[in-house]
């Protein structure tokens, strides 16, 4: 893996032209129910999810997740691009993008991301990996030859750099964006360009470009397998560097994401007895069923019919409440002792919310208990990533989430 220099780099990213970004554009391919990406692939020939699932509209019978799949991709890639669906930015750029939800707003760069000052401390983590999901992405990776989903990172807001950061930022954004469209699912998509080599680009470059460290939100398993990649194709050029998002860390969206456990062998009156001997926490039984965690240190337990308040105590060890929870609730009293791998345990973004609520879920079945997490603040997220820890799987949910093929990084991948 060679050395790079800064740790954020402006790139010729492959993009769709402006008139077809919102056809062009995905969600992440796991985002969709079965019956949306049907009709997604018959009705869209213009969408990226054709390019990921050759086997629709052409001939491919080679099984998912091989190299020979994954080649097939890259011929509906460069399919694509023959057709102009895509296309190669004339010079290196900055890439501002905007999204905006009736909710929320996010403004950050769209850049690459050095490995090697990655790999050197300059991307703080904070989620542990799974090998196997690291080597197929890497092999995804290595025989489609691209990025078309950018990681997304916090850039610390008390970086030296971050004043004039946020200056050069807000000036670029106060012109007339190079793409601006809505998509189906309500979420505005605005775009600005800045030339590496022009008097904005410049000074993009020094302020950006100075940051020195960040800290990944979301995307653990891609930068992971870009890693592996660079240190076993070093003669690839371009694959010493990951496509990444970096947002301000004040604008960084974290929901909670609740757990579920099924079998758990015990009655009502057993995990009441249970949570009332709970260590370093008070209990208190909810009367309103739709109660949810109202700050950081709280969690509510649902489970046939009856809610639980839990607020932890100030000086318990654990460092979040997700690891709080994991120890005292899934470990030792529901006996979940391996979260990543528990057929039992299922993980439940609040995003995903039901439409009753998470009481109704809760209701809907019975023989489950329900446990509410509050979303973790950032700062205790920082503190994790600082000292070379981990948070539990599955702990946050960040947003914002970036669509597939908006921003693309290229890299040859001949032998």
């Amino acid at each position: 893996m060679s050395t790079g220099g800064a740790l954020m780099q402006p790139l010729a990213a492959v993009t769709p032209p402006r008139h077809m970004a919102h056809l062009v554009a995905s969600r992440s391919y796991l985002s969709y129910q079965r019956a949306g990406l049907q009709d997604k692939l018959k009705h869209n020939p213009y969408s990226y999810i054709q390019v990921i699932n050759p086997d629709h509209s052409r001939e491919v019978e080679d099984p998912r997740g091989t190299p020979e799949f994954f080649r097939e991709v890259r011929a509906g890639y460069d399919d694509f691009k023959a057709r102009g669906w895509l296309k190669e930015a004339p010079g290196v750029e900055w890439y501002v993008y905007r999204q905006s939800t009736e909710e929320h707003s996010w403004t950050g760069v769209v850049c690459n991301l050095d490995l090697q000052a990655c790999a050197d401390g300059g991307l703080k983590t904070h989620e542990q990996t799974l090998e196997a999901r690291e080597t197929l992405f890497a092999s995804f990776l290595e025989n489609v030859g691209f990025h078309a989903e950018p990681v997304l990172c916090a850039r610390p807001d008390d970086a030296p750099s971050a004043a004039e950061a946020d200056s050069v930022l807000a000036e670029v954004v106060s012109a007339s964006a190079h793409a601006d469209f809505m998509t189906a699912d309500g979420v505005r998509h605005e775009i600005w360009r800045v030339a590496s080599n022009s008097e904005v680009g410049t000074r993009f470059g020094t302020a950006w470009g100075a940051c020195a460290t960040i800290y990944l939100a979301d995307g653990h398993h891609r930068y992971a397998s870009s890693l592996r990649l660079a240190a076993a194709r070093p003669d690839l050029p371009g694959a010493s560097r990951m496509l990444a998002y970096v947002v301000p860390e004040r604008d960084l969206t974290i929901l909670g994401y609740h757990k579920e456990v099924r079998n758990v062998g015990l009655s009502a009156s057993e995990l009441d007895a249970a949570l009332n001997e709970c260590s370093g926490c008070d209990v208190a039984a909810a009367t309103n069923l739709e109660v949810t965690p109202s700050k950081p240190g709280q969690a509510v337990v649902m489970f046939q019919g009856r809610a639980w308040v839990l607020t932890r105590h100030e000086d318990s060890p654990e460092a979040t409440d997700a690891d709080w929870v994991n120890v005292h609730l899934l470990n030792r009293m529901l006996g979940i002792t391996d979260p990543r791998n528990d057929d039992r345990l299922r993980h439940l973004p609040e995003p995903q919310k039901p439409e009753g609520g998470w009481a109704a879920r809760a209701a809907a079945k019975p023989d489950r208990v329900v446990v509410l997490i509050h979303p973790i603040p950032f700062g205790h997220i920082r503190e994790v990533a600082d000292r070379e820890g981990t948070l539990p799987p599955k702990s946050t949910w960040v947003e914002p989430k970036i669509r597939s093929a908006l921003f693309i990084h290229e890299f040859n991948t001949t032998t």
